[in-house]
């Protein structure tokens, strides 16, 4: 069924099965009103509906948005990339699976070829199910269930691997198949369908990596400073802002906030340190000090050189071998 399935969806990814006018809907945000980033659950779904689902188009970005339903994406073959409050990049291969709480803000870059993403969509409402209840508090539990009964959920996203995941790939799996005709009663089957799948992530919540925006950006300021840390002669801003995929407005924001100080002042500052620790601790001509530390000109080392330490290299040197 796998192939049948996934020709299926190739299809449905280029608008030709029919699902493009509903995705299109859906993916446009079915905006609460002209200009509103905020989906409208009645438009998205149909009045009185608690689930539904739609194959992510190919070669159309969807724009940063929210909901008050959460969404669960299904990267069924090949990769995308999605944007998690208009700062974090994150990619889905193939079997991954991406649970959006209701609220976090959202985007996609374009996919084609074999990138196949299935979205689901589900309101609040689906997971007051007793036997979902009934389960262990774990952190899949509470993220689904936080939002929905008031409380702060743990996390903005829960990211599940799911290739040793067998049975919950083949849950999925059988809901889209659903999408592939009309098919009587489907609707009450998928129902009690993501019901079991949910109930199966809940046994695997272990395996989820959840992400906290305050964490995370704490985690982005921190590996700035190690990056600098460790490549202080030749680190930049573009060359980090490459490296962990957010762009260099967002780091420097973050570096400000968590070390009061911009990622360049940073920079200078451990280059200062390190040139006072060459001196201090080795015989090194200065020169070559300043080379090794990453500048270039001598004139602009020695001018920061004074500025922080009130003297200049070689009295720096004397003072520290007396």
């Amino acid at each position: 069924m796998k192939e049948e399935l996934l020709e299926y969806l190739r299809h449905a990814s280029e608008g030709k099965n029919g699902i493009w006018n509903e995705a299109a809907a859906v993916l446009c945000h079915c905006a609460e009103k002209p200009g509103c980033r905020r989906a409208d659950k009645d438009n998205a779904m149909g009045r009185g509906k608690l689930m539904d689902m739609c194959c992510q188009p190919h070669k159309v970005p969807i724009p940063a948005h929210s909901h008050e339903y959460v969404e669960l994406v299904y990267m069924y073959s090949g990769s995308a990339v999605y944007v998690i409050n208009e700062n974090m990049s994150l990619r889905l291969e193939a079997n991954d699976l991406l649970l959006l709480r209701q609220g976090t803000i959202h985007a996609a870059e374009p996919a084609d070829g074999e990138d196949i993403a299935v979205h689901f969509f589900l309101m609040p409402e689906f997971f007051f199910h007793p036997e979902l209840m009934a389960e262990d508090g774990s952190v899949l539990r509470h993220f689904i269930t936080g939002p929905a009964a008031g409380r702060h959920s743990v996390a903005d996203y829960l990211h599940f691997h799911l290739q040793d995941m067998l049975p919950a790939r083949n849950l999925l799996e059988n809901m889209i198949w659903s999408m592939t005709g009309d098919k009587k009663g489907r609707q009450e089957i998928n129902q009690a369908t993501m019901g079991i799948l949910i109930m199966e992530l809940l046994h695997n919540g272990d395996k989820a990596e959840l992400h906290d925006l305050a964490q995370y950006e704490e985690k982005i300021a921190m590996t700035a400073y190690q990056y600098l840390e460790n490549n202080y002669p030749s680190a930049t801003l573009e060359e980090f802002s490459a490296l962990s995929m957010q762009p260099p407005y967002y780091i420097s924001r973050l570096f400000k906030r968590h070390f009061q100080l911009t990622f360049t002042e940073c920079l200078q500052l451990i280059r200062m340190i390190r040139a006072a620790n060459f001196l201090a601790s080795t015989s090194k001509p200065v020169e070559e000090i300043i080379a090794e530390i990453g500048y270039e000109n001598s004139s602009y080392f020695h001018r920061l050189f004074k500025e922080r330490y009130g003297m200049t290299p070689k009295q720096y040197r004397d003072k520290s071998k007396d």
